[in-house]
């Protein structure tokens, strides 16, 4: 029977994951080096697995986030750190559907389809738990209307709630060659830049690493108004995204949406007020869908 609720937030710093617990996670999702499109952090395979050897608590999950497409010379390599991950962690969220080429029933059971802004429908979503996953993962750029319908139709959904999100991904290294044409200081790797668009106001998180380039949501997006309903609809993974976040911001949203977990109150007015810094919003969830 379906019915525990996950509450999961990237880590990008091993100090912090007790922390993040005590906060209210249940779960955390520790970025795979050589296996991640948008981690800005990654954590090498020895690192994940010391870390899950060494947990005090079985019921304080970990999750491992290889969300980036492989090719065919990598396959060997990345199947045979997904088997040596899979006996130790509680998860491994994906996107390139060779990774479950080979993996028993039991292995699958770990495996979180997450292929960022391309699960739209009801019947993909079907599709993708009928092949015995975890969860799927429902696009976050659909409106709310949209992610209620797949999430009461398909058991197991997953959704982010909280963070900025992702927007598009290149595999060509386009920081690369601005900074090239430019003539000035590589910006490959480098953190903390912003994009802005020539018809937008707002600064799009830009990151460019050895597997291409990734622009995220002019926005924070915040989920405190629809979170009821989203959990009421059967969503059971709520993920927060700690990107560009300062770690207090995100103890502060664990206890809120923790909070509401539990049928409690949650004062998240005052929470938006204290981060006002951030570009909050509720994103795509009152957008009518183009079609």
């Amino acid at each position: 029977m379906r019915a525990m609720k996950i509450l999961t937030v990237t880590c990008d710093d091993l100090t912090q994951i007790n922390e993040y617990y005590e906060a209210g996670a249940d779960e955390v999702i520790l970025p795979l080096e050589d296996g991640c499109f948008t981690a800005m952090h990654e954590f090498s395979l020895e690192e994940i697995l010391e870390v899950c050897k060494n947990r005090k608590d079985s019921q304080r999950r970990i999750a491992v986030l290889m969300n980036r497409l492989f090719f065919e010379e990598e396959r060997a390599e990345s199947m045979l750190k997904l088997r040596q991950l899979l006996p130790y962690v509680d998860a491994v969220l994906f996107a390139d559907a060779g990774l479950l080429s080979g993996l028993s029933e039991e292995e699958c059971r770990k495996m979180i389809y997450r292929p960022e802004t391309l699960m739209t429908s009801s019947n993909d979503a079907a599709w993708w738990m009928g092949n015995g996953l975890l969860s799927v993962q429902i696009s976050p750029l659909l409106t709310k209307e949209e992610i209620i319908e797949i999430a009461k139709t398909v058991k197991g959904c997953s959704l982010q709630i909280h963070g900025r999100m992702l927007m598009s991904v290149s595999r060509r290294p386009l920081l690369s060659a601005y900074s090239e044409f430019a003539g000035i200081e590589s910006l490959h790797e480098k953190k903390g830049l912003l994009l802005r668009e020539d018809q937008r106001q707002g600064m799009m998180p830009v990151y460019e690493n050895r597997y291409g380039t990734m622009i995220f949501t002019d926005f924070v997006q915040e989920s405190f108004a629809d979170f009821k309903d989203f959990a009421d609809a059967g969503i059971e993974r709520f993920e927060i995204d700690t990107m560009t976040l300062e770690k207090e911001a995100v103890i502060d949203a664990l206890h809120l949406y923790k909070a509401m977990l539990n049928n409690e109150e949650a004062d998240y007015h005052t929470y938006l007020e204290k981060y006002k810094k951030y570009p909050f919003s509720t994103g795509y969830y009152g957008m009518k869908t183009i079609k």
